[in-house]
Protein backbone atom coordinates (compact mmCIF):
# COMPACT_ATOMS: atom_id res chain seq x y z
CA UNK A 1 0.00 0.00 0.00
CA UNK A 2 0.86 3.28 -1.32
CA UNK A 3 0.63 6.53 1.89
CA UNK A 4 1.63 9.64 0.87
CA UNK A 5 2.65 12.52 3.66
CA UNK A 6 2.62 16.14 2.87
CA UNK A 7 2.48 19.30 4.06
CA UNK A 8 4.57 22.43 5.00
CA UNK A 9 7.91 22.55 5.72
CA UNK A 10 9.23 21.89 9.64
CA UNK A 11 5.98 20.15 10.85
CA UNK A 12 8.02 16.99 10.67
CA UNK A 13 7.13 14.96 8.11
CA UNK A 14 10.50 12.93 7.70
CA UNK A 15 10.60 12.71 11.80
CA UNK A 16 7.04 11.08 11.44
CA UNK A 17 8.36 8.59 9.08
CA UNK A 18 11.03 8.02 11.88
CA UNK A 19 8.44 7.44 14.27
CA UNK A 20 6.67 4.78 12.25
CA UNK A 21 10.44 3.01 11.53
CA UNK A 22 10.80 3.03 15.29
CA UNK A 23 14.75 4.33 13.97
CA UNK A 24 15.97 6.99 12.16
CA UNK A 25 15.65 6.23 8.57
CA UNK A 26 14.86 9.87 7.03
CA UNK A 27 17.10 12.95 7.58
CA UNK A 28 15.23 15.85 9.65
CA UNK A 29 16.36 19.35 10.12
CA UNK A 30 15.17 21.35 13.23
CA UNK A 31 15.34 24.79 11.02
CA UNK A 32 13.13 26.43 8.50
CA UNK A 33 14.88 24.79 5.26
CA UNK A 34 13.57 20.79 4.71
CA UNK A 35 15.36 18.20 3.89
CA UNK A 36 13.63 16.08 1.87
CA UNK A 37 14.68 17.58 -1.69
CA UNK A 38 12.23 15.33 -3.96
CA UNK A 39 10.27 12.69 -2.52
CA UNK A 40 11.65 9.45 -1.05
CA UNK A 41 10.05 6.08 -0.25
CA UNK A 42 10.60 3.88 2.92
CA UNK A 43 9.34 0.49 2.87
CA UNK A 44 8.18 -0.57 5.96
CA UNK A 45 5.73 -3.34 7.59
CA UNK A 46 4.36 -1.45 10.95
CA UNK A 47 4.49 -5.20 12.72
CA UNK A 48 2.77 -7.15 10.95
CA UNK A 49 5.06 -8.55 7.87
CA UNK A 50 2.18 -9.42 5.66
CA UNK A 51 1.40 -6.09 5.27
CA UNK A 52 3.87 -3.56 4.21
CA UNK A 53 3.38 -0.12 3.46
CA UNK A 54 5.53 1.67 1.40
CA UNK A 55 5.43 5.63 3.29
CA UNK A 56 6.69 8.87 1.17
CA UNK A 57 8.10 11.50 2.35
CA UNK A 58 7.95 15.01 0.76
CA UNK A 59 9.58 17.47 -0.21
CA UNK A 60 7.67 21.09 1.85
CA UNK A 61 5.11 22.64 -0.09
CA UNK A 62 5.78 25.74 1.11
CA UNK A 63 9.62 26.71 1.00
CA UNK A 64 10.45 30.18 -0.52
CA UNK A 65 13.40 30.51 -3.21
CA UNK A 66 15.76 30.41 -0.55
CA UNK A 67 15.28 27.15 0.51
CA UNK A 68 16.09 23.68 -0.24
CA UNK A 69 13.42 23.55 -2.41
CA UNK A 70 11.09 26.55 -4.41
CA UNK A 71 7.83 26.22 -3.61
CA UNK A 72 6.77 25.80 -6.95
CA UNK A 73 9.16 22.80 -7.25
CA UNK A 74 7.73 21.56 -4.31
CA UNK A 75 4.80 21.11 -5.81
CA UNK A 76 5.65 19.88 -8.89
CA UNK A 77 7.52 16.98 -7.25
CA UNK A 78 4.32 15.72 -5.28
CA UNK A 79 2.23 16.15 -8.50
CA UNK A 80 5.05 14.01 -10.18
CA UNK A 81 4.98 11.61 -7.32
CA UNK A 82 1.32 10.99 -7.60
CA UNK A 83 1.25 10.98 -11.52
CA UNK A 84 3.83 8.42 -10.82
CA UNK A 85 2.02 6.17 -8.45
CA UNK A 86 -1.18 7.15 -10.30
CA UNK A 87 0.80 5.49 -13.56
CA UNK A 88 1.84 2.17 -11.13
CA UNK A 89 0.28 1.22 -7.73
CA UNK A 90 -2.21 3.62 -6.65
CA UNK A 91 -2.42 5.72 -3.75
CA UNK A 92 -3.79 4.36 -0.77
CA UNK A 93 -3.71 6.67 1.46
CA UNK A 94 -2.72 10.70 1.58
CA UNK A 95 -1.44 12.14 4.92
CA UNK A 96 -1.60 15.50 6.05
CA UNK A 97 0.88 16.60 8.26
CA UNK A 98 0.32 19.72 10.80
CA UNK A 99 1.93 21.41 13.71
CA UNK A 100 0.18 21.61 16.71
CA UNK A 101 -0.54 25.26 16.73
CA UNK A 102 -3.21 27.75 15.41
CA UNK A 103 -5.25 26.34 12.76
CA UNK A 104 -4.73 28.89 9.86
CA UNK A 105 -6.53 29.07 6.49
CA UNK A 106 -3.22 28.95 4.03
CA UNK A 107 -3.86 25.02 5.10
CA UNK A 108 -6.78 24.76 2.97
CA UNK A 109 -5.02 25.86 -0.22
CA UNK A 110 -2.90 21.79 0.21
CA UNK A 111 -5.96 20.47 0.61
CA UNK A 112 -7.51 21.23 -1.74
CA UNK A 113 -4.85 21.24 -4.36
CA UNK A 114 -3.78 17.64 -3.45
CA UNK A 115 -6.71 16.15 -2.12
CA UNK A 116 -9.73 17.71 -3.54
CA UNK A 117 -8.17 18.91 -6.98
CA UNK A 118 -5.98 16.19 -7.75
CA UNK A 119 -6.87 12.67 -5.96
CA UNK A 120 -10.80 14.41 -6.05
CA UNK A 121 -11.41 13.09 -2.81
CA UNK A 122 -11.52 9.52 -3.93
CA UNK A 123 -8.32 8.34 -1.46
CA UNK A 124 -8.89 8.70 2.12
CA UNK A 125 -7.09 11.51 3.95
CA UNK A 126 -5.55 11.71 7.52
CA UNK A 127 -4.26 14.08 9.38
CA UNK A 128 -1.58 13.88 11.84
CA UNK A 129 -1.19 16.85 14.46
CA UNK A 130 2.75 17.22 15.46
CA UNK A 131 4.02 19.45 18.13
CA UNK A 132 2.15 18.07 21.07
CA UNK A 133 4.78 16.77 23.42
CA UNK A 134 3.89 19.94 25.64
CA UNK A 135 0.45 19.80 25.12
CA UNK A 136 -1.66 20.82 28.50
CA UNK A 137 -4.04 17.54 28.97
CA UNK A 138 -3.95 14.69 26.70
CA UNK A 139 -2.23 15.30 23.08
CA UNK A 140 -6.04 13.81 21.83
CA UNK A 141 -7.35 17.36 23.70
CA UNK A 142 -5.98 19.30 21.01
CA UNK A 143 -7.93 18.16 18.27
CA UNK A 144 -11.17 18.33 20.46
CA UNK A 145 -10.06 21.79 21.44
CA UNK A 146 -9.45 22.85 17.67
CA UNK A 147 -11.38 20.42 15.04
CA UNK A 148 -14.30 22.91 14.65
CA UNK A 149 -11.62 25.22 13.21
CA UNK A 150 -11.40 22.67 9.78
CA UNK A 151 -14.70 22.06 9.82
CA UNK A 152 -15.06 26.09 9.33
CA UNK A 153 -12.62 25.87 6.77
CA UNK A 154 -14.59 22.89 5.07
CA UNK A 155 -11.53 20.78 6.18
CA UNK A 156 -12.45 17.24 6.51
CA UNK A 157 -10.16 13.87 7.17
CA UNK A 158 -10.98 10.49 7.35
CA UNK A 159 -8.99 10.01 10.71
CA UNK A 160 -6.49 11.57 12.89
CA UNK A 161 -3.67 11.12 15.43
CA UNK A 162 -2.37 14.02 17.81
CA UNK A 163 1.66 13.35 18.13
CA UNK A 164 5.05 13.94 19.46
CA UNK A 165 7.89 13.19 17.29
CA UNK A 166 10.96 14.67 19.59
CA UNK A 167 12.85 11.46 19.90
CA UNK A 168 14.87 10.70 23.40
CA UNK A 169 18.32 11.56 21.63
CA UNK A 170 16.91 15.02 20.74
CA UNK A 171 16.22 16.19 24.67
CA UNK A 172 18.96 15.82 27.12
CA UNK A 173 16.67 14.55 29.73
CA UNK A 174 14.06 13.47 28.51
CA UNK A 175 11.26 12.45 31.06
CA UNK A 176 8.86 9.22 31.55
CA UNK A 177 5.91 11.58 30.33
CA UNK A 178 8.02 11.91 26.55
CA UNK A 179 8.97 8.12 26.15
CA UNK A 180 5.05 7.40 27.11
CA UNK A 181 3.80 9.98 24.42
CA UNK A 182 6.47 8.74 22.04
CA UNK A 183 5.12 5.10 22.63
CA UNK A 184 1.61 6.16 22.63
CA UNK A 185 2.20 8.66 18.99
CA UNK A 186 3.73 5.81 17.23
CA UNK A 187 0.65 3.18 18.17
CA UNK A 188 -1.45 5.97 16.97
CA UNK A 189 0.26 6.47 13.71
CA UNK A 190 0.37 3.34 13.20
CA UNK A 191 -3.41 2.01 13.80
CA UNK A 192 -4.25 4.99 11.62
CA UNK A 193 -2.22 4.28 8.54
CA UNK A 194 -3.46 0.36 8.83
CA UNK A 195 -7.05 0.93 9.79
CA UNK A 196 -7.13 3.82 6.97
CA UNK A 197 -6.15 3.02 3.93
CA UNK A 198 -8.26 2.73 0.56
CA UNK A 199 -9.37 -0.88 1.07
CA UNK A 200 -8.94 -0.34 -3.34
CA UNK A 201 -6.36 1.03 -4.95
CA UNK A 202 -7.33 4.44 -6.29
CA UNK A 203 -5.34 5.89 -9.44
CA UNK A 204 -5.68 9.68 -10.55
CA UNK A 205 -6.74 10.85 -13.58
CA UNK A 206 -4.00 12.83 -15.74
CA UNK A 207 -6.91 15.35 -16.52
CA UNK A 208 -7.68 16.40 -13.48
CA UNK A 209 -4.31 18.14 -13.42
Amino acid sequence: KHVVIFGETGVGKSSLVNLVAGKVVSATSSGAVGCTLEYKQHVLDLGDPSQRFAIWDTAGLDEGTHGTVPAETAETYLKQLLRDLGRTGGIDLLVYCVRGTRVRSALLWNYDLFYSAICRKKVPIAIVVTGLENQAGSMESWWLQNQHEFSALKMYFDNHACVTTVMPLECPAPSATLEGRLAESRAAVMNLITTTCRTEKWKPAERSW
